[in-house]
C-alpha cells in the first residue's frame, strides 16, 4: 500500500505534521481545543489532504487517538524547549505509533529518465498511516537537526509551535510579534498610570 507521495517525503513536509498537531491546543488552560470532537478532527484532517491524502471515513471517529498522539507530542516538545528529560510515556507512545505503520523506499522507474522515490507502507488503514507519519514527524523534530529551531511562540493568544528560521527568532510570525510587542506597551502604561 502506498503512502500519499508527500507523507514522510524528503521535502520537509514531516516536520509540519507533528508542528500542526502540536498546536491544535491551545497553550493556556481553557484555551480553544482544535480538536475536541469528530468534527474538528475530521476538519484538521481536510484541511491536510493535501499532505495526509484522503483518510478513511471513519477517521475522526479515532479522535482520542489523535488526542493521546497530541498529548504525546507536546510533552516531547516542551522537553526538547526546555532542555529536560521526556516522559517516557510520551517516547513509548510516539514510538508505538510510528511502528505501526512500517514504511520503506521504493524506486519507481516508469519514466526511467525520472525515477520516483516512493514511500510504501504495511499498514492495513489510512487513519494507522496518518497517526505513524505524524509520529515519525514528531521523531524527526525531537531528534534530528530541527530540535534546536524548535520554539513555541509566547505571544499573547498563540503558542504555536515552530520551527525557527534564524537563531533568535521568538515568535512564529511577525503578527505575533507585533501583538507581543503591542502587550508590552499596554502594560507599561497601565503600570505607570496605577
Amino acid at each position: 500500500m502506498d503512502v500519499h507521495p508527500q507523507v514522510l517525503g524528503t521535502d520537509r513536509v514531516a516536520p509540519r505534521l507533528a508542528l500542526d498537531l502540536a498546536s491544535t491546543l491551545a497553550p493556556t488552560e481553557g484555551g480553544p481545543d482544535r480538536l475536541a470532537g469528530a468534527g474538528e478532527l475530521a476538519r484538521w484532517l481536510e484541511e491536510r489532504r493535501d499532505l495526509l491524502g484522503e483518510p478513511e471515513a471513519d477517521a475522526a471517529l479515532r479522535v482520542v487517538e489523535f488526542r493521546a498522539l497530541r498529548e504525546a507530542v507536546v510533552e516531547l516538545f516542551g522537553a526538547a524547549i526546555e532542555g529536560r528529560e521526556s516522559a517516557p510515556d510520551a517516547v513509548r507512545r510516539v514510538n508505538e505509533l510510528s511502528a505501526a505503520a512500517p514504511t520503506w523506499l521504493r524506486l519507481d522507474t516508469d519514466d526511467p529518465r525520472r525515477p520516483v522515490i516512493r514511500r510504501s507502507t504495511a499498514a492495513a488503514g489510512r487513519t494507522s498511516q496518518i497517526l505513524a507519519a505524524i509520529a515519525c514527524s514528531t521523531i524527526e523534530v525531537v531528534g534530528g537537526e530541527d530540535r534546536e529551531r524548535l520554539r513555541r511562540c509566547p505571544a499573547p493568544g498563540c503558542g504555536r509551535f515552530f520551527l525557527a528560521g534564524r537563531r533568535a527568532a521568538v515568535w512564529c510570525s511577525a503578527a505575533c510579534g507585533n501583538r507581543a510587542r503591542v502587550a508590552r506597551h499596554h502594560a507599561r502604561r497601565r503600570a505607570a498610570l496605577a
